[in-house]
């Protein structure tokens, strides 16, 4: 399914007068993740509220396939799933097994298919044995996976992350990067809001660089992300691969890699080049390895 999900010239002004958004453009493609990237206070998490259509725009509009979803907005939020920040905010019902099953209750799924997608869900993200807990009795990083079920048992089209990583720990987010990979593969839309560098690095296809309300960059994952001083003059920390190489090689003509096995094999290669010039006897470093 081709959709596309867009903020076109978006503005949001905060009733205190503070300009959180100026004229800020996004596109979502299905079949993509898109990362909104950028430091505390770059207006990312207000942009993906506005995406949700939880916010309205100050100016501009949100269209999905050319249709403002101000124009439907009870089949938007039926299509649009988000993940907050604090998963707390989203965590109602009394236990955690009614909390997964409500938005699919709410969607018309019922009965033993219903059963199906909520065991599923905690099954994915690891947390079987808390089906009868309440939820505000979970620890921070178990809200965060129930919160997560949540989103898998809706299985919405479009797919939004506020901080994913933020309440995960190692093994909690290589289970959101797998459903990442999943959400993909099945063409949904993915937007998610980050200040971690790192981890767009190894979910995002592209990257739009925010910074006190306006875009600095967008454009393929790759080219900004590799662009240390760039994602530096936003206030984010370059992914540390881009760090290492940088160090290792100051003057090379390459782009950085923006992922771990990319620089391995760079610096494999480089250890294989000088291998075979000390083989030679050549004594001087070749250019491109300085």
């Amino acid at each position: 399914m081709s959709m596309l999900l867009e903020a076109r010239e978006v503005s949001y002004t905060y009733p205190d007068g503070t300009e959180a958004l100026m004229n800020v453009n996004v596109q979502l493609r299905a079949g993509e993740v898109v990362a909104l990237l950028g430091p505390n206070g770059s207006g990312k998490s207000t942009l993906l509220l506005i995406l949700a259509g939880l916010l309205e725009p100050s100016s501009g509009e949100v269209l999905l396939d050319g249709r403002p979803i101000s124009s439907m907005e009870f089949d938007f939020r039926r299509m649009c799933g988000i993940l907050f920040q604090n998963p707390a905010d989203q965590l109602l019902a009394p236990t955690v097994w009614e909390d997964v099953a409500l938005a699919p209750s709410q969607l018309g799924l019922s009965g033993e298919e219903l059963e199906h997608r909520v065991r599923e869900a905690l099954k994915r993200v690891g947390v079987t044995e808390l089906s009868d807990k309440s939820p505000h009795r979970l620890s921070h990083g178990q809200a965060a996976r129930v919160a997560l079920a949540g989103i898998i048992a809706q299985d919405p089209l479009v797919i939004l992350l506020d901080e994913p990583t933020a309440s995960l720990d190692l093994p909690g987010c290589e289970i959101l990067e797998r459903f990442l990979d999943e959400a993909k593969a099945r063409g949904r839309m993915v937007c998610l809001a980050s200040q971690d560098a790192e981890f767009a690095a190894r979910v995002a296809d592209r990257v739009y660089l925010l910074a006190s309300g306006t875009t600095l960059a967008s454009d393929l994952a790759e080219e900004v992300l590799s662009d240390a001083d760039l994602l530096m003059s936003a206030g984010v920390r370059p992914p540390s691969t881009v760090r290492i190489y940088s160090k290792l090689f100051p003057n090379s003509k390459e782009k950085p890699p923006i992922k771990e096995n990319s620089l391995i094999d760079r610096l494999r290669d480089a250890i294989l080049r000088l291998r075979s010039y000390s083989t030679l006897g050549l004594r001087k470093t070749p250019s491109r390895l300085q």
